[in-house]
């Protein structure tokens, strides 16, 4: 799924990267399970100083059996003090966002 602001093989990297770093990703074999994210939303300030950008992903991990969803929610905020072009902290804002979002989706893993 294609969001404006967010291309899908960096925040595919992204989540893959964080994946690997945190010993939850299949290095050889038959992996256990599988997973999927979806953005359900990105919703994004058209105008403003402080750009507040609101990232709802849900996760499933699916496999052997077993299925579980994690609807996951979060903020990124960029002021004027990180960029004063709006289209940079708007680009700074939506990776903040869906950090937080892959930084959450791990913490409801453990």
């Amino acid at each position: 799924m294609t969001v404006p602001g967010v291309a899908n093989e960096p925040l595919k990297a992204a989540l893959e990267s964080t994946l690997a770093a945190n010993g939850y990703l299949a290095r050889s074999g038959t992996p256990k399970f599988y997973l999927d994210a979806e953005i359900q939303n990105l919703d994004q300030p058209l105008i403003g100083l402080d750009l507040d950008v609101i990232a709802d992903v849900t996760y499933k991990i699916s496999g052997a059996g077993a299925a579980a969803t994690y609807p996951i929610k979060t903020k990124g905020t960029a002021t004027f003090s990180d960029s004063p072009i709006a289209a940079d902290r708007m680009r700074i804002a939506n990776e903040r966002a869906m950090h937080q979002n892959i930084k959450e989706f791990l913490q409801a893993l453990r």
